[in-house]
């Protein structure tokens, strides 16, 4: 595992050695960042289900302007810290449940111009973490979502009368979206 491109490009990263974390192949965040790429200058990002950090730390290689990194596994988390600091990076590192962390993010007034999406499969987690941040408001005007999923899971219908899908890419056994929020009051098309 690897940072792709940027300032950082051909940086190893540690990788999670602890049950629970799928780490993104190198084949599939190349693509996932090909979507990404005209979204990530100067960007504040937020890699929820962080995991690794591997995603958020490839957004701050490509210049990102900040990133946080949220996920309820403290070893995901110290995992994080070490690969940023490799790269001398200090981002926020939060650890907590995913919708702990959107509330806090929430009452503070934080916003998102790329939310990345990785947790779990087979738990419905994407779904609700995209009508949470819907709901709360995190992304900016032209904020986007960048979700990793199973290729058999299904977004909750309420996702897609909130979100519109830009790209939808399958890699073997793994789905990539990229969703941007309708407007409010165009949630009845």
């Amino acid at each position: 595992m690897r940072i792709i491109s940027g300032r950082n490009r051909g940086k190893k990263l540690l990788m999670p050695t602890f049950e629970g974390t799928r780490p993104t192949a190198d084949l599939v965040k190349t693509s996932m960042f090909g979507l990404l790429n005209d979204y990530i200058m100067d960007a504040k990002v937020l890699d929820l289900f962080s995991g690794s950090g591997a995603l958020g730390l490839e957004c701050l290689s490509r210049y990102a302007e900040s990133a946080i990194f949220v996920d309820n596994n403290i070893k995901a988390c110290e995992l994080t810290k070490k690969n940023a600091m490799s790269m001398k990076y200090q981002p926020e590192i939060l650890n907590m449940q995913y919708d702990k962390a959107l509330q806090f993010l929430r009452r503070r007034g934080d916003k998102f111009d790329i939310i990345l999406l990785d947790p779990p499969y087979h738990k419905q987690l994407e779904s609700q973490a995209l009508i949470d941040i819907y709901n709360k408001e995190l992304l900016t005007e032209e904020g986007i979502c960048m979700v990793e999923m199973a290729k058999e899971d299904t977004m909750l219908p309420q996702v897609y009368e909130l979100y519109e899908e830009l790209k939808n890419r399958t890699f073997g056994i793994k789905r990539i979206l990229l969703l941007k929020p309708k407007k409010m009051g165009d949630t009845n098309e």
